[in-house]
């Protein structure tokens, strides 16, 4: 019964080892197999990381990220709800009596109280009556007043300016000092425009990722490459969304080191610093030819780093980057290479923590040796 015993607690004590995470051996054996489940398949690489290839991983990192593209600006349109101020100038040889400076002024000036664009998008503009103003650009409404009032009126020219524009805001909404609805004008047009009429950001901007929603498509970028780079600060358009919120940058860390989620407030932050914050390889239980961190990878980076990747579909390929911290190097390594939000850090468990889990069980299930004394036994 005792042999029985013991046989059960080495297969429950090697099932609880199992349990706590796949192997070394496991993990290098079976790269480019199916894993998961009988109804999908994953292949995934192994790729064992040297000082070369984690700046080639690094320099991947900094590709700048896909954003809308940049369009020309568009001429500002007349819509319901804007407020239009209509001024009138004429000019006359004879000249006009000014009565503010009693005197003869060649030019005469009359600006029209504004006027809010109703549902009818006309306005009323005296002498000449009521016009349509909704839909027409503020140049094409100007040259469309001057032809009228040209009928009543020696050459005049006019001047037509949107007081507040309602009809094409955008929405400014997270860590802004102001945020809301931002009326869109001629100058104020461009992306970091908006977020300085909402009243700047409310932290670091390396802190801080922008995105910008457009009929139900999403773009990101950090609010410091929207500062130094160019092509990121374009043209925004009537209905957009911006929302300033805060980089929660965070990876994840299982197997021997613990299972915990630790966030990084650092633009940059390399597998080194990670595992320091994770509480390091603490030995025996660590294998340290076994730290492997799990990343989805462009093909394109793969290829470029001489891996065979042709027979994987996809865009990104599952990778599995290897560090064997029994070579000296790879602590230069490990300060090379760059952890990326959202990888998983696994640590495996040594070959000998898993002798110890063993034996550990098997302490609980071995009966304790019996001592009989000679009175005990003579009294059988």
């Amino acid at each position: 019964m005792i042999r029985k015993a013991i046989l059960g607690a080495c297969v429950l004590a090697l099932s609880a080892c199992a349990g706590g995470g796949p192997g070394t051996r496991a993990i290098l054996g079976e790269a480019e197999s199916t894993v998961a489940s009988r109804a999908e398949t994953l292949p995934y690489i192994v790729v064992d990381v040297d000082e070369s290839i984690a700046t080639v991983v690094a320099q991947s990192l900094d590709v700048m990220p896909q954003f809308f593209g940049d369009t020309r600006p568009e001429p500002v349109i007349i819509g319901v709800g804007d407020t239009v101020q209509v001024s009138i100038v004429t000019s006359s040889e004879t000249g006009f009596l000014d009565f503010t400076t009693a005197s003869i002024s060649p030019i005469s000036t009359t600006s029209l109280p504004p006027q809010t664009v109703r549902e009818s998008g006309m306005l009323n503009i005296p002498p000449i009556g009521r016009l349509r103003a909704a839909g027409q650009s503020i140049q094409s409404f100007e040259a469309l007043l001057e032809r009228r009032l040209g009928e009543v009126l020696i050459e005049p020219s006019v001047i037509v300016e949107l007081v507040d524009r309602q009809s094409a805001r955008v929405n400014v909404v997270g860590q802004v000092a102001g945020g809301g609805a931002i009326p869109l004008t001629e100058v104020n047009t461009r992306l970091i425009d908006v977020i300085v009429a909402a009243g700047g950001p409310s932290g670091r901007s390396e802190d801080i990722v922008v995105r910008l929603s457009r009929r139900g498509t999403t773009h990101t970028v950090t609010l410091q490459q929207l500062y130094e780079h160019p092509r990121f600060n374009i043209i925004v358009q009537p209905g957009d969304v911006i929302a300033l919120e805060a980089a929660d940058r965070k990876f994840t860390v299982l197997g021997a080191t613990g299972n915990q989620t630790l966030r990084f407030d650092e633009q940059e932050v390399t597998l080194a610093e990670a595992l320091s914050q994770s509480g390091g390889l603490q030995s025996p239980r660590a294998d340290r030819t076994g730290v492997f961190l799990y990343r989805r990878v462009p093909r394109d980076v793969l290829v470029s780093l001489g891996a065979e990747v042709g027979h994987i579909p996809g865009y990104e390929v599952t990778t599995i980057f290897r560090f064997d911290f029994t070579n000296p190097n790879v602590l230069f390594t490990a300060d090379e290479f760059r952890v990326a939000d959202g990888d998983i850090l696994y640590v495996a468990d040594s070959v000998n923590a898993n002798i110890s889990n063993v034996l550990s069980v098997l302490t609980n299930f071995v009966p304790a040796p019996v001592e009989f004394t000679r009175r005990e036994i003579f009294d059988d």
